[in-house]
């Protein structure tokens, strides 16, 4: 099976990831992959691979995250 590229955004909080979702379609809330660290278990996971526009965006937004990274997925 071919894996794919994907950013993974890791918060400490559930609000944070739902906050996230309510703000964009570009992506989607899932559990978080056991090779990934996070706080809360989810995290949202986007094709978008543009990690310095995320970050703007969640900045813009005022959404609180912990972390961005690439895997594959």
């Amino acid at each position: 099976m071919n894996k794919e590229e994907v950013l993974i955004i890791t918060f400490k909080s559930i609000q944070d990831v739902l906050d996230l979702e309510s703000k964009t379609k570009n992506g989607r809330m899932i559990p978080v992959p056991s090779c990934v660290k996070a706080g809360c278990g989810m995290c949202f996971m986007s094709k978008d691979l543009d990690i310095e526009k995320w970050r703007m965006f969640l900045k813009e937004q005022g959404v609180l995250y912990e972390d961005i990274v690439r895997m594959k997925f």
